[in-house]
């Protein structure tokens, strides 16, 4: 049997896992993918050899945890380009116009080798034979003393026991996928559905262009806005590398749904669009699109429901970090931290809150 049983290899489940490690904690770590990370994936284009990422990508000045953690593992922190000027584009048959703004990244950096680094460096601190890949959780059930632990291993269920269980992934994903016997209250699970998965109903996509200083005077800071109802892209900022070797990133402006239904020409569309917003060449580059809503373990049935959203909270419901079944259970990921809640920063923060409650148990038997 376990001590603690941690669910889920994103940031939040790495960043405990390596506390845990340090304090020679008995754990094991279980992930439901075939890799670590999460949303958390960064990927070398085979033609440019540019670093991009296809999750999360920057880190803040005023996040503390996460600055701390890239200096503590020697991860060198690049700023984000950003001079200012952005271009928008309002009309579909129009063209783009060049605006002077106020910096629109607000002193953004991004880790040297793209954000996997960050799972890698934590991967190498944590003992291998404590990590357990393609391990789902599909149920938990309470034993008084301990939990049992369901996982779905391709077509085999496995049975794994511990004392104390953190369920660090996107609480809808825990409501959606978990059977719990008993059953949760359903004021928590109501908490549970009304959490949004950060990045699950988006996509993401990254153009890179290697040696291109033609294009690389054209496209500025890179950063531009596309604004009218036919947008393929909303967004597109820089993605190059440190060298200077192009690459454009950009967040699709199509539903779950309609990229889905334009799945086929969806490069196609992506690309005019990067030449549509910069100029003729744009088009020309290696593509690559992540669409986070066909991710079964990112993206839960409520969040492909629900339109995109820019204005998700930053700060979760405080039931989230409560502790159940008198202290065996705690739900942990970035969407439950106090503050910075979707962020790198709230994965965290949320694996700080768990190592307290797990220690404050430990030495006295209740939480804090």
């Amino acid at each position: 049997m376990l001590d603690i049983a941690i669910v889920g290899g994103g940031l939040c489940g790495l960043a405990l896992a390596q506390r845990l490690t340090a304090r020679r904690a008995d754990f094991g770590l279980f992930e439901a993918r075939d890799r670590l990370g999460g949303r958390i994936l960064s990927r070398r284009c085979p033609v440019t050899a540019i670093d991009f990422d296809l999750g999360p990508a920057w880190v803040w000045p005023d996040q503390p945890a996460i600055n701390e953690l890239c200096r503590s593992l020697d991860l060198h922190l690049e700023p984000q380009k950003d001079d200012g000027s952005v271009v928008v584009l309002s009309e579909a048959d129009g063209r783009p116009k060049r605006l002077e703004h106020e910096r629109l990244h607000l002193g953004a950096q991004r880790i040297a080798g793209g954000t996997g680094e960050l799972t890698a460096a934590l991967a190498q601190r944590i003992p291998a034979e404590r990590i357990h890949l393609s391990h789902a959780l599909v149920a938990l059930t309470d034993r008084g003393e301990h939990v049992e632990l369901v996982f779905q291993t391709g077509r085999t269920e496995i049975v794994a026991t511990a004392r104390r269980v953190v369920l660090a992934m996107p609480p809808r994903l825990v409501e959606e996928h978990v059977l719990f016997a008993p059953q949760l209250s359903p004021d928590l699970m109501h908490a549970m559905l009304a959490t949004p998965t950060w990045m699950a109903a988006t996509a993401k996509a990254v153009m890179t262009y290697g040696e291109r200083p033609e294009l690389r005077e054209r496209s500025g800071a890179g950063n531009a806005f596309v604004t009218h109802e036919q947008a393929t892209l909303a967004e597109i900022f820089d993605a190059s590398a440190a060298d200077g070797r192009l690459a454009l990133g950009g967040f699709l402006a199509l539903s779950a749904k309609l990229r889905r239904a334009f799945r086929k020409g969806l490069p196609l569309l992506v690309a005019n669009q990067f030449a549509q917003v910069f100029g003729a060449g744009f088009e020309d580059g290696e593509l690559a699109v992540q669409d986070w809503a066909e991710e079964a373990r990112t993206c839960a049935s409520q969040d492909v429901l629900e339109p995109l959203a820019r204005d998700l909270s930053h700060r979760a419901d405080p039931r989230l970090s409560a502790a159940l079944w008198d202290g065996r259970v705690l739900l942990g990921g970035s969407e439950t931290a106090a503050d910075h809640a979707g962020y790198l920063e709230g994965a965290l923060i949320a694996a700080s809150r768990l190592e307290g409650q797990l220690q404050a148990r430990a030495e006295t038997g209740h939480y804090r």
